[in-house]
């Protein structure tokens, strides 16, 4: 019987074999592959996906006639009629058009990977799902791209983007075509990006198309996804370390072709921990925490006959009210008082009459303000504040000082923007206009003792100024771009580009040439090169990244240029398998005409000690003597200029094929940033020479997966002082409320002969002599998926800096009684477990 089953079972298979054959073939756009087209026979299970270099191949298809559709994300779908015959290979080789017309979402599962047409260099295309899930990195975008090469973070405890020697405020950020200020919440810590709302991650870190503008050096162009348009309600829950998140979607009611999106994140950490610090008497009764919420919404109608409408709202607000309380056991007393505002309101109109052209308008209106309320009783920094521990605070008044300021600001943008794509033969051409309509307010007021501006100016490295600003300034941004992606042979893609603006706070136009190119050496690598010249204008809305406060004052602002940058990129990409892939990438950045505070010569102060007198007190020095020396003010002036440049190399692996568990990348960067200032040579602050990230994640099974990441650089530049020196005031002794005569401070706590003398951290001239420890930091992540009740639900154990590094994000420099100088470093994060849960519904 069993001899029976096996020659029956035998015969079977080779029936069946026999009755089986083969589809394969090749999908390109005319010249290149094109990978990740979906493949499917209609009616049946069968498909699959093309590989890197367009070949697709379908196995043991079942004898017959059957219809087979390609399709593929910007290209137009289409169907073909095939035969398969018994043990023979139908080959089939496709063509697909690159289209514009505007369809409904689309969920992506698949990579994403940049076109050999493509001729953006320094391209990070982020997959939302990696600020999910990527080891300590708080589930935010920002702080993912930050484990990217090129990309910085000042310290850990920012969100703020530091791209190839260029600050913060150099960089342009858009949702959803809109360009916004301070994309930030909870004061920088996270970004104003859901990953659980965002599509689309894109990141263009030198060398962007003359569609960008007003920026010296990179672009973050972040798309948030259209709801579900297969369900009528759907969405997830979320709790992390920093904040709790609510998304809802759906379909259009009503039968109205669209969908609808709509999250809320809010922190709630605040709220349970306030009862306790109020309790403890740490702070007063009606402090409340750094916290934050935002609403955002996205609704979309249509596509009807090639039209299609988008609506986009935000509504955010930062808060803190935090006042030192009773029971503190340090010697510092601070008030804080805060709110900040940022919203949005967008409408855009999405127009295809044909698969060639599409036409998109988009008006938005933004608003970005605050109130600021700072008062404080801070210990002299010039001490060993280890030597004042258990202190009462009331006894410390001779080493207090002084420092408060309260300020408004707003900054309120109209803009249009018309953006127009057409498609013909073998070019891509790109045109666009657009107008900002700016407001700005800013209104700062300072108060602190007169030693606090005395111990400013003592350190370069805190050299400001802090007079009262108040200004109200109304001027606008203009703006036209053309460009064209052509494809010269079947290999070869050049795309020159020209940028027009004009600033009315400049009163002055300028015109940017760009051009990249990429060249296809065979199917997987590719070469990509790009020049181009770069304009930013000067404006209170850049303020809060520069760390800068600048008079704009019309006086001032007629005598500047737009600050200007030159990049020079060369890249080298070749996918090493389906998943694997490697990118060699060098860049030169030229700044010039940068915006630095001017300086005028003025007074500065010294006093020698006399022999033989105890220096500790005010009768072993020599009265004050003046000197010749600069004093820096609040006006730009175009004087400085700069450098960047470096190599990249990032080596990726993503998880496409069934039954692969292991993803991640390896990256390293060796960076050079450099500035001019006065005809002198200095680092750029963030200079870092060596930069390490090391990203893996990995499949343990159906329902686990583990991830880690290790992130090493060379330490950010530091100013070291070179000793101690007496600090020097102005007094007002001829009473006309005019403090004008300089003094040697001292404590008032003995007799004027007695009374000690108190000393300042002497920098010099010293500015950013030195660098910080190396920087490096392991974090672990382990995901567990779960369902029950129907639901998918993920719990998490994200821990962050697993073995206690102490990372130092800056030195406190005091005297010691001695005389001697010290130093106490601060770090950065400790070890911090979390845990975290999200569902979808």
């Amino acid at each position: 019987m069993k001899t029976l089953l096996t020659i029956l079972l035998f015969f079977g298979i080779v029936a069946t074999n026999a009755q089986t054959g083969k589809l394969a073939g090749r999908v390109t756009d005319g010249t290149s592959p094109i990978p990740s087209v979906n493949i499917i026979i209609l009616k049946t299970n069968f498909g699959n996906a093309s590989e890197m270099n367009g070949n697709y191949e379908i196995l043991n298809i079942p004898v017959g006639n059957y219809d087979v559709r390609f399709s593929a994300i910007g290209y137009e779908s289409k169907t073909f009629g095939i035969e398969i015959l018994s043990n023979k290979t139908t080959e089939l080789n496709v063509e697909l058009e690159i289209k514009a017309i505007e369809l409904e979402a689309v969920t992506v599962t698949d990579v994403n990977r940049q076109s050999q047409r493509d001729t953006r260099t320094s391209l990070i295309d982020l997959n939302p799902r990696d600020a999910k899930t990527l080891p300590g990195a708080v589930e935010d975008v920002f702080r993912t791209l930050q484990s990217l090469p090129g990309v910085l973070a000042p310290n850990d405890f920012s969100s703020q983007l530091i791209v190839r020697g260029s600050g913060p405020d150099q960089n342009l950020i858009i949702l959803d075509d809109v360009e916004v200020f301070n994309p930030y919440r909870l004061y920088s810590v996270v970004s104003m990006f859901n990953p659980d709302a965002v599509d689309d991650v894109n990141l263009i870190s030198g060398g962007f198309p003359a569609k960008y503008g007003d920026r010296l050096s990179a672009v973050l162009d972040v798309t948030n996804r259209e709801g579900s348009t297969t369900k009528n309600l759907t969405g997830s829950l979320n709790a992390s370390i920093v904040d709790a998140n609510l998304v809802l979607e759906g379909k259009n009611p009503f039968n109205l072709r669209g969908s609808w999106l709509f999250n809320s994140r809010r922190t709630y950490y605040d709220l349970i921990l306030e009862p306790f610090v109020r309790s403890a008497g740490l702070v007063d009764d009606n402090t409340s925490f750094p916290n934050f919420y935002d609403i955002q919404g996205k609704i979309v109608i249509g596509p009807y006959d090639g039209h299609k409408f988008l609506f986009n709202g935000i509504l955010s607000r930062d808060a803190v009210n935090v006042i030192s309380g009773e029971e503190r056991e340090t010697p510092d007393s601070v008030g804080v008082f805060n709110v900040t505002n940022n919203d949005l309101l967008a409408a855009a109109w999405h127009f295809a009459p044909n698969d060639k052209i599409l036409n998109k308008v988009i008006v938005s209106w933004y608003k970005n303000n605050g109130t600021t309320d700072f008062d404080s009783q801070l210990l002299d920094p010039s001490l060993n504040r280890n030597a004042f521990e258990g202190t009462i605070p009331d006894t410390l008044s001779p080493y207090l000082l002084n420092f408060g300021f309260d300020g408004d600001f707003l900054y309120r943008k109209y803009s249009v923007d018309n953006k127009f794509t057409y498609f013909q033969g073998r070019h891509i051409i790109e045109a666009g206009i657009g107008a900002d309509f700016m407001e700005t307010t800013i209104n700062f007021n300072f108060e602190f003792d007169e030693q606090v501006r005395a111990l400013f100016a003592s350190n370069p490295q805190f050299r400001a100024v802090f007079d009262n600003l108040k200004d109200v300034k109304q001027y606008n941004r203009y703006r036209a771009y053309v460009q064209d992606n052509f494809k010269l042979t079947n290999r070869f893609t050049l795309q020159p580009s020209l940028r027009f603006d004009y600033y009315n706070i400049l009163q002055k136009a300028y015109l940017a040439p760009r051009i990249s190119l990429s060249y296809a050496i065979d199917d997987i690598t590719t070469i990509r090169a790009v020049w181009g010249m770069y304009f930013q204008s000067p404006g209170y809305e850049k303020l809060l990244d520069q760390g800068k406060l600048y008079d704009l004052s019309n006086q001032y602002t007629n005598q500047l240029n737009a600050e200007r940058a030159f990049h020079y990129v060369f890249g080298v990409e070749r996918w090493l398998s389906s998943e694997w892939s490697v990118r060699f990438e060098s860049y030169y950045k030229d700044f010039s005409d940068l915006y630095i505070q001017q300086v005028v010569k003025g007074n500065r102060f010294f006093a020698e000690p006399i022999p033989g007198k105890d220096p500790r007190f005010a009768s072993g020095w020599t009265l004050p003597a003046t000197v010749r020396g600069d004093s820096v003010t609040q006006i730009p002036v175009n004087g400085s200029v700069g450098e960047a440049y470096g190599f990249e190399f990032f080596l990726a692996k993503k998880n496409i094929i069934r039954g692969s568990r292991l993803s991640g990348w390896i990256s390293y960067a060796l960076a050079y940033a450099e500035r001019f200032e006065n005809d002198i040579k200095y680092p750029f602050r963030f200079d870092q020479r060596h930069t390490i990230n090391f990203v893996l994640n990995y499949q343990i099974n159906s329902w686990l997966e583990a991830g880690v990441r290790w992130q090493y650089g060379s330490g950010f530049p530091i100013s070291e002082p070179r000793g101690i020196k007496p600090r020097i005031i102005l007094e007002d002794q001829d009473f006309d409320g005019i403090p004008e005569t300089p003094v040697i401070a001292t404590r008032n706590v003995n007799n004027a002969e007695q009374n000690p003398v108190i000393y300042d951290v002497d920098f010099g001239d010293r500015k950013l002599n030195a660098r910080k420890p190396i920087y490096h930091r392991l974090d672990f992540r382990i995901n567990a998926l779960a369902d029950w009740w129907d639901l998918d639900w993920t719990f998490y154990l994200d821990i962050i800096n697993v073995y206690n590094r102490s990372n130092v994000i800056a030195y406190d420099y005091f005297v010691n009684e001695d005389l001697t100088l010290g130093r106490e470093k601060t770090t950065m994060l400790p070890i911090i477990p979390t845990l975290g849960f999200s569902v979808r519904f």
